[in-house]
């Protein structure tokens, strides 16, 4: 790796290693009925749409419903990042997601955290906790989630968003959603803008978002890309995904390098590394030969990652002073 690198997108379910789920589709006497494992959790080329992508998530959402599952999958995640060379990740899911078997949703964010902190020992990556409410989730659910992430606020948990299918229920339907968490303190970041239009964008900067899963949408409108850039709001971008999901129709098209070169602050991240068969350093990859970025874009926008992470202000000064004074082969 030539840099190190920060994600600040990335979904556990959606990135289980195929060991993992070797190993836990067997424990539970899955049966692929002849398909391939990978193909089984990867989207393939014949995706059409943000929903076509979440089917992918349907196994995972199966084999996730233990603690020892959950331990296991988040340790191997988090060590897999260190092995990659990445310095700081923000893993988030939705503990709603995993009950089905009667965990309260306290054990299942203890069983993650377990497994987050067995994978950052040792290494140099330091990793934080999202907690996702689901637009497709029931108030009370989410509002349960985010109480359950006040609890836990520093002390593995850094911080909250909402996922899911954008635009089966209404951006405005969440304003008090966030709202109260932000009189509660909690940072949050909310998906917008990835497969909706920019109005959700604007929605989501109004309810005191520091930062935008995906925001592609922004390039419709210059205002919205005027506000992104004035109150300087990070956008979390994942090209690749981008692309699989059809939120943007080519690689040409996507706008990643117009908000780079608006002046916002725009970060790539892999937002599934398994469902979208990726790492961060392709992602980088991809970019550069695509989109002209050099080599001290790419530190620009890793830099910017930092700077918007959601983890405590000693530790994010800590782990900006390592990446400062690294050593680029710019």
């Amino acid at each position: 790796m030539k840099r190190p690198e920060t994600d600040l997108h990335l979904h556990l379910d959606g990135s289980l290693s195929i060991d993992v789920v070797r190993l836990l589709a067997a424990q539970i006497g899955y049966d692929f009925e002849g398909q391939d494992i990978k193909d089984s959790v990867s989207v393939g080329e014949n995706c059409e749409s943000l929903v076509d992508y979440l089917k992918c998530f349907d196994l995972p959402g199966q084999l996730l419903q233990t603690e020892e599952a959950l331990t296991l999958a988040c340790e191997d995640l988090t060590r897999n990042l260190a092995a990659q060379g990445l310095i700081y990740s923000e893993i988030r899911f939705a503990p709603q997601l995993h009950m089905r078997k009667g965990l309260s949703k306290e054990r299942i964010l203890e069983a993650v955290i377990k497994g987050m902190n067995r994978g950052m020992e040792g290494t140099a990556l330091k990793a934080g906790l999202l907690l996702c409410s689901m637009v497709n989730g029931s108030d009370k659910e989410n509002e349960e989630t985010f109480e359950l992430a006040s609890s836990y606020l520093g002390k593995g948990v850094v911080g909250v968003d909402i996922a899911g299918p954008e635009g089966l229920v209404p951006m405005a339907h969440f304003e008090p959603l966030f709202k109260r968490a932000g009189q509660k303190n909690i940072p949050f970041t909310i998906h917008a803008g990835e497969c909706g239009d920019c109005e959700n964008i604007i929605k989501a900067v109004s309810y005191g978002a520091k930062r935008i899963g995906h925001g592609c949408a922004a390039i419709q409108s210059k205002s919205c890309m005027d506000l992104l850039k004035k109150e300087k709001i990070t956008l979390e971008m994942c090209v690749i995904s981008n692309l699989q999901t059809k939120a943007v129709p080519s690689i040409d098209q996507h706008p990643l390098k117009a908000f780079y070169d608006w002046g916002i602050p725009v970060t790539y991240n892999t937002d599934n590394m398994t469902v979208s068969d990726t790492i961060l350093e392709k992602e980088a990859e991809l970019i550069q030969k695509h989109m002209g970025f050099t080599e001290a874009d790419l530190r620009q926008m890793n830099r910017y990652a930092l700077e918007a992470a959601f983890i405590g202000q000693e530790e994010k000064e800590k782990i900006i002073a390592f990446f400062d004074n690294n050593t680029y082969n710019v």
